[in-house]
């Protein structure tokens, strides 16, 4: 009855890796094919190369795998957010590569157990535990990614703030000042640059600024940045001073900058404590003792030998 349900299992898994490929060379609609044209007869658009050709045929398959990779809720959608990966097929990419990394290694791993004639139950634990490891670290990844990304948001924020002062006190608008601070950030390569040029982006489009400050602090996940777009969006309701606002803000935020700072290194002692216990204390206690401990047992055996 186990292996009927390995088999069952292994076939479910197999046939839905086939229909995602066939999802992938399925042929395109013919308002796809004349939208794609349109698209390569724009001025600026360049012939595909064999490899965006086969990074376009890679991606394709890992979104048609996900397209039936479970957990791909709102949650999901917003840990990817705030990692930075956007666009309607994030989800489904994110997913796709979670399966192959959890799913791939589990076969490998069950399926030459099973053929061998080896014990079922090493051989589902084994496969069980390769799975959760794939899954846990590409969960882990995604987690550590978007961590990261906040932490340089935040780092960013209050030099951002200076900057939109300086705007605002040179005669910009606001809307005019997000736009010039997110195209002389984008240039560095700034996360926070460029989430600055997608507001000014959504406010040429016509979004109103309230909600494009407010989808800037909902997507990124950052605190302060939260505060900030509350801030920001509270003192354009009531008329007040942009300039003053802000440059107070980007104070209050270097100081929380610089509390964060002495914080990690008064953790630093303890966080040292454990490999210093574990790697220098010992090499260092065999270095120091290992000679004296040497002629100690050289002179136990002298005198015993008298």
């Amino acid at each position: 009855m186990p292996l009927m349900l390995i088999t069952a299992g292994t076939f479910a898994i197999v046939t839905t890796m086939i229909l995602a490929l066939g999802r992938t060379f399925r042929p395109e609609s013919a308002v796809t094919q004349r939208v794609r044209q349109l698209v390569a007869d724009a001025p600026g658009a360049g012939a595909p190369t064999a490899g965006s050709e086969r990074v376009g045929f890679l991606g394709r398959t890992v979104v048609g795998i996900g397209q039936y990779g479970l957990g791909g809720d709102r949650s999901l959608s917003h840990r990817l957010s705030v990692a930075g990966y956007r666009g309607p097929n994030a989800v489904a990419v994110f997913l796709g590569v979670r399966t192959i990394l959890s799913v791939g290694p589990a076969l490998l791993a069950l399926m030459p157990a099973v053929s061998s004639g080896k014990p079922l139950a090493n051989a589902l634990v084994t496969s069980a535990i390769v799975w959760a490891n794939g899954h846990v670290l590409a969960n882990m990844w995604l987690k550590r990614r978007g961590r990261r990304r906040v932490g340089q948001i935040t780092r960013a924020l209050p030099d951002a703030l200076d900057l939109m002062v300086v705007c605002l006190e040179a005669g910009l608008g606001l809307n005019a000042t997000i736009q010039r601070v997110g195209e002389e950030r984008s240039t560095i390569e700034d996360v926070l640059g460029e989430e600055f040029a997608q507001v000014a982006l959504e406010l040429r489009n016509g979004r109103s600024r309230a909600d494009a400050l407010r989808a800037l602090g909902a997507r990124n996940g950052s605190d302060d940045l939260k505060a900030l777009v509350g801030l920001v969006v509270q003192s354009d309701r009531l008329g007040a001073s942009m300039a003053k606002t802000l440059r107070t803000h980007a104070d209050l935020l270097r100081t929380k900058r610089r509390q964060r700072a002495e914080e990690a290194a008064r953790k630093l002692p303890i966080k040292i404590l454990f490999p210093l216990a574990l790697f220098i204390l010992p090499a260092l206690f065999v270095v120091t003792t290992g000679p004296a401990i040497l002629k100690l047992s050289d002179l136990m055996v002298l005198i015993g030998g008298r």
